[in-house]
C-alpha cells in the first residue's frame, strides 16, 4: 500500500539504492582501470534522500527528466546502431557478444528504471501532493519536445561530424597506421583550431582496434 504521508518514498529508496551501487561500480572500474561511465551515480542518491524527505520539489522535476531521459536514451539505442556501418556491427557483435549484450541490457534497465520511477512519481497520491504543493499535474509534454529536440539536433552534429572532411582525414591517417586491411570509422573526434584528435575503430572480421590519431 503506497506511504500517503510521503507517496515519494518507494522512488527514493530505489534511486538511492541504484545510486550507492553505482558509485561503488564506478569506484571498482577507477581503481581497476576499467572504462565505465553513467548517468546516475550521485545524483541519484541525493534524488533519492530529497523524495525520501518527501520533496514535492524534487519530485516535480524528477518526473519532467524522466520523460527527457527516456526520449533521449530510446533515441540512442536506435540512432547509434543505424549511424554504425552494419560491418563495424556484425564484427562487433562476433568479437565482444557479452558486452555487446550487456551494453545493451544496461541500456534497456536504465530506460525500464526510468519510467518506473516516472510511474511512481505520477500515482494519484503523487499527484495530489503536487497539486496541493501548487505544481502541474499533467503530462510533462515540453520533456517530450525538450528530448525530441536535443535528440535531432546531437544525431545530426554528430553524423556531420564524423563523417565529414575531417573524419575522413583522421581514418586516413589511421590507415597509414594499421594499413588496408582494416576498414575504419570514427567513433570520437575533438578540434582546437586547426589541429584536432580523433579515436579511430579499425575493424575486419577477425579483430576490432581502437587508435588515436593525432593532426
Amino acid at each position: 500500500m503506497e506511504d500517503r504521508s510521503n507517496p515519494f518514498k518507494k522512488a527514493g529508496i530505489v534511486l538511492l539504492i541504484v545510486g550507492i551501487i553505482d558509485i561503488a561500480f564506478m569506484i571498482y572500474a577507477i581503481a581497476n582501470k576499467v572504462s565505465y561511465s553513467s548517468s546516475f551515480n550521485i545524483f541519484a542518491v541525493i534524488v533519492g534522500i530529497l523524495l525520501l524527505r518527501g520533496s514535492a520539489r524534487t519530485a516535480r522535476v524528477v518526473r519532467w527528466f524522466s520523460i527527457f531521459l527516456t526520449v533521449a536514451f530510446v533515441g540512442v539505442l536506435i540512432i547509434v546502431p543505424l549511424a554504425t556501418p552494419i560491418d563495424l556491427l556484425l564484427a562487433q557483435w562476433k568479437s565482444h557478444t557479452a558486452q555487446s549484450l550487456g551494453s545493451v541490457a544496461l541500456g534497456l534497465a536504465a530506460i525500464g528504471l526510468i519510467i518506473w520511477v516516472y510511474r511512481q512519481l505520477s500515482t494519484s497520491e503523487s499527484l495530489e501532493v503536487l497539486s496541493v504543493a501548487g505544481f502541474r499535474t499533467g503530462r510533462p509534454t515540453s520533456a517530450y519536445i525538450a528530448g525530441s529536440v536535443l535528440l535531432a539536433l546531437a544525431t545530426g552534429l554528430s553524423i556531420g561530424f564524423l563523417n565529414g572532411e575531417t573524419a575522413q582525414k583522421a581514418e586516413a591517417l589511421a590507415e597509414e597506421q594499421l594499413g588496408s586491411e582494416y576498414s575504419y570509422h570514427v567513433s570520437s573526434m575533438s578540434m582546437s583550431g586547426s589541429s584536432g584528435s580523433a579515436w579511430v575503430v579499425a575493424y575486419n572480421d577477425d579483430e576490432i582496434k581502437n587508435i588515436q590519431v593525432q593532426w
